[in-house]
């Protein structure tokens, strides 16, 4: 998922505490998260500049959302 297909989904995702879990194209689950506001963690997937291989190649894979 680009940063602009994220666009077009952040303002649904909530402000409140929860999990949220990434999907890839396969419908298999990448990867479940928690959060004290949801929107901000996610975003930050998506905005953040990141070092690590390893989370770069997530949000590269990451297909569907779900909260």
């Amino acid at each position: 998922m680009t940063s602009e297909e994220f666009q077009h989904i952040a303002k649904t995702i909530p402000n409140d505490p929860g999990i949220y879990k990434y999907y890839d194209a396969r419908n298999e689950i990448l990867y479940v998260g928690k959060a004290k506001n949801l929107r901000k963690r996610v975003s930050s997937y998506f905005t953040k500049t990141f070092t690590s291989y390893k989370t770069h190649e997530l949000v590269n894979r990451i297909a569907r959302i779900e909260f």
